[in-house]
């Protein structure tokens, strides 16, 4: 499981992630798709679902692509935090889908 601490205002809030799932496909994979919890004191305030598209990987880190799924996973779960925690130092807090 990836995780992430963000700092938003006098809050502090930890980012789960959940493993990247994909559709069956012989050809190569175009969209992962995963849940992130968003915790404050151990409590989860928020769910995120996650979607981050193949082109959207190739352009920020092609590497990626030719890599492991630990790979894969890695880049993914750390862009969709990067989403969120824009989100969050905006005051979202809530349940949402989330395109990174």
């Amino acid at each position: 499981m990836s995780t992430r601490e963000v700092v938003a205002g006098d809050r502090t809030f930890e980012l789960v992630a959940e493993p990247p799932r994909t559709s069956l496909t012989d050809d190569a994979h175009t969209l992962w798709g995963f849940n992130v919890e968003v915790r404050e004191g151990g409590a989860v305030v928020a769910i995120k679902t996650c979607f981050v598209g193949r082109v959207t990987v190739q352009a920020r880190h092609p590497e990626a692509l030719q890599g492991t799924a630990e790979d894969i996973a890695a880049v993914v779960h750390q862009m969709a935090f990067d989403k969120i925690a824009e989100g969050l130092a905006s005051g979202e807090v809530d349940d949402a889908l989330v395109f990174a």
